[in-house]
């Protein structure tokens, strides 16, 4: 990587695998309960639409990637803007990656505090996920990507061993009546959801790293069909289940399904596996976004190495993770309220910026093939 001593590549499929575990661990345990009392029986429906509204996004990470390939958005953003005013951009977009970070810590915390062991301190879980987190950054994206493949398989076969086995509980009485109070709660699901899943736009942090460019294109499409698709299942299986109105009481709905598991007394306890993998897929992600932060701070700096930087951010990620939120209450208000139009800013805000500015200015990376 020009400018930076990280010299490692990440292949398309690998790629589209980090952009699946950017969203889904947090999005698969407070989604199916925020669209639940938004839009009822037709949260599921909010999905879809929520990811049609994601596309364009997509569209615009593949054009940025082919159009500036071997470049980060740090870099590009150099390129299109002018050197103060991409600098400026970037170090939005790194504060908002420590922000977003802060924010991952403290609802894994949350989680494992409310729903496994309430003696324990918050402080524990968060500074032991960041120290392991600052470990896989400084590792590189190859590693990221490395472990992510060997992570994801076990994530996918149990959350759908987990839907699979909830299926006598389903009742598909609970899905109706559709839309019985219009497109509306639909809409305002969908724009929570959009907080979610515009957290893709986290590649054009790493797609300076593709090999070859191109494949940013498998990486947008089959990440977020990826992430569209068990976003589905999980938020359309706990209507199903528990139906709207308890769904939308329960505050870790998927866990709940995982908890009601109980075969012959023989198979049960099965959310201590569900806690330990995604546990993982948690490390993944709050790993990425740090390597991606340090990453662009380094860029913005002009240092040689991003690897100094990324205890010195973990730490202030620690600390705004404790900071920011009285309670988990306060928590979630911030995800369901806040998150959606903050998100918006950024996640879909600059790289549109950035589109628009390239093509007015006719800007391209060197590489280029794009016209």
């Amino acid at each position: 990587m020009q400018g930076i001593r990280e010299e490692g590549f990440i292949h398309a499929r690998q790629a589209a695998i980090l952009m699946w575990f950017n969203v889904l661990p947090t999005a698969i345990i407070f989604l199916p309960s925020f669209l639940a009392r938004r839009a009822q029986q037709d949260a599921w429906l909010a999905v879809i639409v929520a990811v049609l509204l994601t596309l364009p996004l997509g569209f615009i990470l593949i054009w940025l990637g082919t159009r500036f390939p071997h470049l980060t958005l740090f870099q590009y953003s150099e390129i299109i803007l002018g050197k103060v005013a991409g600098k400026a951009i970037s170090i939005f977009y790194v504060l908002a990656l420590i922000q977003l970070n802060a924010l991952v810590l403290r609802e894994f915390s949350e989680f494992l505090v409310s729903a496994v062991m309430p003696e324990t301190p918050l402080l524990v879980f968060t500074v032991t996920l960041a120290a392991v987190a600052v470990y896989g950054a400084r590792n590189g994206v190859e590693v990221i990507s490395r472990s992510a493949e060997f992570v994801m398989p076990l994530m996918v076969v149990f959350i759908l061993t987990i839907l699979s086995l909830v299926t006598p509980e389903m009742s598909w009485r609970n899905l109706f009546p559709m839309l019985e109070r219009g497109v509306k709660p639909v809409l305002a699901g969908a724009i929570v959801v959009l907080g979610f899943t515009g957290e893709i736009s986290l590649l054009a942090g790493i797609s300076g790293f593709l090999n070859p460019p191109q494949g940013v294109r498998m990486s947008v499409m089959v990440g977020l069909a990826g992430v569209f698709l068990f976003l589905l299942l999980v938020v359309l299986s706990s209507i199903l289940v528990f139906g709207s109105a308890e769904t939308g009481r329960l505050t870790f709905a998927v866990f709940s399904l995982a908890r009601m598991i109980s075969i012959a007394n023989f198979l049960e306890r099965i959310e201590v596996l569900f806690m330990a993998i995604w546990v993982a897929g948690i490390f993944i992600k709050v790993t990425l976004s740090l390597y991606i932060a340090a990453l662009g701070l380094a860029t913005v700096t002009e240092l040689a190495d991003f690897r100094p930087l990324c205890a010195p951010l973990a730490a202030f990620m620690v600390t705004l993770s404790i900071l920011l939120f009285k309670n988990i209450s306060h928590l979630l208000i911030y995800l369901e309220e806040i998150i959606p139009i903050w998100g918006f800013l950024w996640e879909f805000g600059i790289p549109t910026f950035l589109a628009l500015v390239a093509v007015i200015r006719k800007v391209k990376g060197k590489e280029s093939n794009v016209p």
